[in-house]
């Protein structure tokens, strides 16, 4: 358990420092970065979207505004995991110009694999907090 006091930015520091480091050593036989990781999330995130005529989810646009990137890396990107079987993308009903894009069950599983590491992660760090602070986190 932590026994000096810490402000948050160093909570954080340390936070951040720890799951670099745990992804780089529980991820390795994963075959995924964690910027493939990030994506197949925000995919996956999209997913959980209405998808009717008003809201149409799911599209490149809304991985590029949920992750901040721009149209031609998060096209690349797009590309890349559906090459390797994580992605699929179909035409949109709605807007003849644009493809959904949904995460295949290969996708879902290395996503899952990449979430265990973070869940790890937690684990460790709120053992490492005051009881108090540690209640305050939704353990799983």
């Amino acid at each position: 358990m932590m026994d000096v006091k810490v402000t948050l930015e160093q909570f954080l520091q340390l936070a951040h420092r720890r799951c670099q480091r745990s992804w780089a050593e529980l991820s390795a036989g994963l075959r995924l970065s964690h910027n493939e990781f990030e994506y197949l999330r925000a995919i996956r995130d999209q997913e959980d979207k209405t998808t009717d005529k008003d809201n149409h989810g799911q599209h490149l646009q809304d991985v590029v505004n949920d992750l901040g990137v721009r149209k031609s890396s998060a096209s690349a990107m797009v590309l890349k995991l559906e090459d390797r079987g994580l992605v699929a993308r179909f035409p949109c009903r709605y807007d003849a110009r644009a493809q959904h894009i949904i995460l295949t069950e290969a996708g879902q599983a290395l996503l899952a694999s990449g979430e265990r590491v973070y869940e790890a992660v937690a684990r460790e760090l709120a053992s490492e907090l005051p009881g108090s602070i540690a209640r305050a986190f939704d353990q799983k």
